[in-house]
């Protein structure tokens, strides 16, 4: 079988054609329904940042299973799943690195899980409480969905910022209480945290991409606040922070998506007809709440599509076909603003 996939190269990207086997023990094979455009990580893969060019490119897919390698039992022929695959017409991967999704899950936005559950990571960190004000800087894809859970998580108020007006609109339509562009008015996010009595906001999200931000939310946050830094930036001079965060005895919170586990395995000790007890030849998914790996903020993502309790159709701003790809990525080179979501329809 073959497959098309899209190739990273310096400034653009094209699409190749190659083979793809059978799936062997352990994989699957799949079928792209739906993948997204990561505009921030992309870019800086494009420009050889992240690894040597040339690359594969795409990391948030949403699939069907159509072939069944050995040995796999949790997946079957047509289980609708996603994936942080390339973006591809087939993929083979491996089980372990597949989520099942929910039956009824709208799957275009189910694409979006790897930017979502990024956001999710940084609700998780900074354990909003019901009632906190949170500070979101950039509405880019990920600031946007940050914005959205926080809100979930009961954050009191939601304050966002972006110097892009289209993407404050967007973010008041999705139900934050406060859209601030600081470039057009200076003094508005300052004057609403003046409002709320609290001597600055105890959750400050950072996701700019940019650092000179990541040093006013050293500002704003509170006495014993947390700051979440969720962008990466390339060529920047770090920020100071001895006396604007370390003094008020604040915490920085790297939100690098992966130094968490991505799943846990458990292993139970159990008596067989003799003593003592001895570790069971099985696994299973390690499921409870005082751990939360990718993967089960990943099914909670999509839960929250499924239910209606996250919409994330107000954030896809464009949409490309197969033969789309290089023209979708022209937009992330180009760092066009009006790129928010963007979604590849592989059908």
């Amino acid at each position: 079988m073959n497959t098309l996939y899209a190739v990273a190269e310096y400034g653009k990207v094209v699409l190749k054609e190659k083979e793809i086997p059978d799936p062997g023990p352990g994989q699957l094979l799949l079928e792209a329904e739906f993948s997204s455009l990561s505009p921030g990580t992309e870019h800086d893969l494009m420009a050889g940042h992240i690894l040597p060019l040339p690359q594969n490119i795409g990391y948030s897919m949403a699939a069907r299973v159509i072939k069944v390698g050995e040995g796999v039992t949790d997946y079957k022929v047509g289980d609708q799943v996603v994936t942080t695959g390339q973006h591809a017409q087939y993929l083979l991967m491996d089980a372990h690195n597949v989520t099942p999704a929910p039956k009824g899950v709208d799957m275009e936005q189910a694409a979006f899980f790897n930017l979502a559950h990024t956001g999710m990571y940084a609700v998780r960190r900074t354990k909003i409480q019901l009632g906190e004000p949170v500070v979101v800087m950039g509405q880019g894809l990920v600031g946007a969905i940050a914005a959205q859970l926080a809100k979930l998580a009961g954050a009191l108020p939601v304050i966002v910022t972006d110097l892009d007006d289209r993407r404050l609109e967007i973010a008041k339509k999705m139900g934050v209480h406060y859209a601030i562009n600081p470039k057009t008015n200076p003094n508005d996010l300052k004057n609403v945290i003046d409002s709320l009595g609290t001597n600055g906001v105890p959750v400050v999200i950072e996701a700019t991409g940019a650092r000179q931000p990541l040093e006013e939310a050293f500002e704003i946050v509170s006495e014993r606040g947390r700051v979440m830094m969720l962008s990466q930036a390339h060529g920047n001079d770090a920020p100071k922070y001895d006396h604007n965060l370390m003094m008020k005895g604040a915490t920085l919170i790297g939100g690098y998506i992966n130094s968490k586990p991505f799943a846990l395995r458990r292993y139970d000790l159990m008596i067989k007809e003799q003593w003592p007890p001895v570790i069971s030849d099985n696994s299973s998914r390690y499921v409870n709440s005082d751990v939360w790996t990718s993967d089960e903020d990943i099914r909670v993502i999509l839960n929250l599509i499924k239910y209606g309790s996250l919409n994330l159709k107000p954030l896809i701003t464009h949409r490309f076909s197969v033969e789309q790809i290089s023209e979708a990525y022209d937009l992330v080179w180009r760092k066009d603003t009006s790129l928010i979501g963007g979604v590849i329809c592989w059908k």
